[in-house]
């Protein structure tokens, strides 16, 4: 696999990051969507700061990979924190118990101590792995809830439903390539090892894509 593909898979990336910040934009402070869609574009701005220091380093100033892999190390607490939390706020007929809680506490301590055991220059895969593991046990939590109840409402027009489907697609898919691809770096070639990269570059950006369905059926239940 050529250098050539694997950016224009990460270019593609870039691209639905960027978007999916630009639609979010006009959701910010909307009384009349969701509650927890209001500060949603909080997600796809760290998204677009760490995408473009990576877009810096890959096509202007190599060095500058240092700066942004441990940007993007750091930004991995933020994306477990933000989206377990919004899992957990969008679970139907459950009160938020203490062991939605204990999960969320170990898995940011599993993190942490991870990160703070390797480099922080370098992409951690085991935190990495951890995190969207946790992120996909509360996408789990989410549909067994949901459907062990009658919905009362159209999921198809329901933004959370469409977030938290593209965060488990993007997880449940990553999480195999975060498990085996250390393991494997020195036993497979390059082109594969690539083409582990760029699944999961293609894994983020479908979870940005359903992040802007979420967005347009939003501002559709806002003007009905």
């Amino acid at each position: 696999m050529s250098n050539h593909f694997a950016n224009m898979i990460f270019n593609c990336q870039a691209i639905c990051i960027v978007l999916s910040f630009i639609i979010s934009l006009r959701l910010i402070s909307n009384d009349k969507i969701p509650f927890y869609l209001q500060r949603f574009f909080w997600y796809p701005t760290i998204g677009v700061v760490t995408i473009s220091l990576a877009l810096v380093a890959n096509n202007l100033y190599r060095p500058f990979i240092f700066f942004a892999n441990f940007t993007n190390n750091i930004s991995l607490i933020f994306h477990y924190w933000f989206l377990s939390f919004f899992i957990i706020r969008a679970i139907p007929n459950v009160k938020k118990c203490y062991y939605l809680k204990i999960i969320f506490v170990t898995f940011i301590f599993l993190i942490v101590v991870f990160l703070s055991n390797d480099s922080l220059i370098q992409i951690n895969t085991t935190a990495f792995g951890i995190a969207n593991f946790g992120l996909m046990l509360f996408c789990l939590l989410y549909y067994y809830q949901l459907f062990n109840y009658i919905p009362t409402l159209n999921l198809l027009k329901e933004p959370s439903f469409w977030i938290i489907t593209g965060i488990f697609f993007s997880m449940s898919v990553h999480i195999p390539i975060l498990v085996t691809v250390d393991f494997l770096h020195s036993k497979i070639s390059i082109e594969i090892y690539r083409l582990f990269a760029c699944i999961s570059m293609f894994c983020y950006s479908i979870m940005h894509l359903f992040f802007i369905k979420a967005y347009l059926c939003a501002i559709r239940l806002q003007k009905t």
